[in-house]
């Protein structure tokens, strides 16, 4: 019997992309430097540090 697993539901799912950035699904509310709140259903976040976009992946690795 398994009586110590517990099933959950994911609310958020974080993928590591080989070589790439974070891919977020699911609702997440971003609350950024400044103080200011983004809600996202997905969002890819920049891991090379070389994004245009500030936290948010432009492509700008794969150049």
């Amino acid at each position: 019997m398994e009586k110590n697993i517990i099933h959950i539901v994911p609310q958020v799912e974080v993928k590591v992309i080989e070589c790439g950035p974070l891919r977020i699904g699911g609702h997440v509310r971003i609350i950024l430097p400044d103080g200011s709140v983004l809600v996202k259903r997905r969002t890819f976040i920049c891991r090379c540090g070389r994004s245009r976009s500030g936290i948010f992946c432009d492509g700008s690795h794969a150049l």
